[in-house]
């Protein structure tokens, strides 16, 4: 008797679970149901690499959308539509607990508004899941939830301030980045919406996001109707990675209709797609793709070839400097030109290179602002210093006026084989296979001082330097060569 009672309780629980798991996918009148599964791309975009599993949340502790049953809807047909993935609707919190999240490849959080839960464990589980290797979607209001949760904005890519415009009317949306492999489905081509629009805040930024659609505040539809932001930057939908995870948020998801729109619901899947894992986007963010330009190609091997002189710009962003030549395969500072540097930016790599110098120069590493060069990136100190017994802070391989060499293999007016690896707070710097800088940089903790307690120049601590930027290399006035650059992104 003891065993049948103990069954029947846990039938009972099942039951509940599995009710509450899937409640948010009634209400959806049937005449719309049709309409959704007409609208429904017939297959996916790419065949997925393995059976994907999709969790899709509506729990609500805020305002409630009555659009969400409709995304779930759809999230559900589509998913078994196309065969990209199987969605599974919840509201129970409990789903985020580490064994539960792992049978997932990545989570939507559908129109999900308020604090909706405190529990720190699930929180980390979620932040792990994403940042371990799997997805986040965010539709609509997902930017409307855990404001007291910083890692959840950082993560999604911002916070809800507002639709200063209201909830009506007919919008124009431009397609951002018409190149991007999420945005193919427009055809380079804007839209017209009716939906809420809505405007961001911090932690909300391009220097972070990948920008794909923006609201069109040239269209006549749009014109005038300007909100709350000083550089009416209005971004509509984006893409990010986070750690080893992947992002995509679309703000479109107020209005029922939104999820019977086949052009939407094609780039839902896109976006779904990319989360999951079986579609493959750029994420570099949209001011470092505008601010200068994609890395050339790498070979087989993973190296970009740089010395060519045809990946170089002046500060300017324009073609270097007429001193600048090359010469028996080099790039020589023949006479005044200023300094040059790549078009690409650069985080984590391997810079691999080698120099001969007739005087002063230097290899300018992550440099934010070209024309603030000192102020705004690292330079690797190139001299004829080769002999000296105790090079200091302005020696060749120093970290300039920061960090001198611990060994000085220089070989004054020879070529010099150098080595430099950036990985995160980490820089090392390799010269004629002997190692001579080993670099923390979370160890430079206050402006214009050194953890040895002499000063630099620097206004900001080197802590807090960006972690990525442009490759540099100086005119300082002397005629310097380098040759064989390269490069290999980490």
């Amino acid at each position: 008797m003891r065993r049948i009672l103990v069954g029947a309780v846990l039938v009972v629980v099942a039951a509940a679970l599995i009710g509450k798991a899937q409640a948010a996918k009634s209400n959806v009148p049937e005449e719309a149901v049709k309409k959704i599964t007409e609208a429904v791309p017939e297959e996916p975009r790419v065949k997925p690499a393995k059976p994907r599993k999709l969790l899709v949340f509506n729990l609500c502790r805020g305002f409630r959308h009555g659009s969400i049953p409709y995304g779930a809807k759809a999230l559900e047909i589509m998913g078994q539509k196309t065969g990209a993935f199987e969605a599974v609707v919840s509201d129970d919190p409990a789903v985020f607990k580490p064994e539960n999240l792992a049978k997932f490849d990545a989570v939507c959080m559908n129109n999900t508004t308020g604090k909706l839960f405190d529990d720190e464990t699930l929180k980390k589980s979620l932040v792990d899941f994403v940042r371990g290797g799997k997805g986040i979607v965010g539709i609509h209001a997902a930017t409307d939830c855990f404001y007291k949760w910083p890692e959840y904005g950082a993560m999604m890519g911002g916070y809800f301030a507002g639709h200063p415009w209201g909830g009506g009317g007919t919008w124009a949306v431009k397609v951002d980045d018409p190149d991007h492999a999420l945005t193919q489905v427009f055809g380079g081509k804007g839209f017209k919406v009716k939906d809420e629009i809505y405007q961001f805040r911090e932690p909300y930024s391009r220097e972070k996001l990948r920008i794909l659609l923006t609201l069109d505040l040239a269209d006549k539809d749009t014109a005038g109707r300007k909100g709350g932001r000083k550089d009416n930057d209005y971004a509509v939908a984006w893409v990010r990675s986070y750690g080893q995870g992947r992002v995509f948020y679309c703000s479109l998801g107020h209005n029922n209709e939104i999820f019977w729109n086949p052009l939407l619901l094609q780039f839902y899947l896109d976006g779904i797609q990319f989360a999951l894992g079986d579609l493959e986007a750029d994420t570099t963010p949209s001011a470092k793709v505008k601010a200068g330009a994609a890395a050339p190609e790498a070979d087989a091997s993973g190296w970009i070839t740089l010395f060519d002189g045809k990946n170089w710009m002046n500060g300017d962003g324009k073609a270097p400097g007429a001193g600048w030549v090359l010469e028996d395969g080099a790039m020589v500072r023949k006479a005044r030109a200023g300094d040059i540097w790549t078009k690409a930016r650069f985080g984590d790599f391997v810079l691999d290179l080698e120099f001969k110098a007739e005087g002063n120069s230097g290899i300018f590493i992550r440099t934010d602002k070209p024309h603030d060069c000192v102020q705004t990136g690292i330079e690797i100190q190139v001299e004829n210093t080769g002999g000296r017994l105790n090079p200091g802070k302005h020696a060749c391989g120093a970290i300039y006026d920061c960090l001198g060499p611990s060994r000085n293999p220089v070989k004054n007016r020879e070529w010099n084989h150098v080595i430099i690896t950036a990985d995160d707070n980490r820089i090392t710097v390799v010269m004629n296979d002997v190692q001579m800088i080993s670099m923390d940089l979370n160890e430079w903790t206050e402006p214009r001082k050194n953890p040895d307690g002499s000063k630099n120049k620097f206004r900001t601590a080197l802590k807090n330097f960006k972690r990525e930027g442009h490759i540099g290399l100086q005119d300082h006035g002397a005629k310097v060569m380098y040759r064989n650059v390269k490069i290999r992104p980490l």
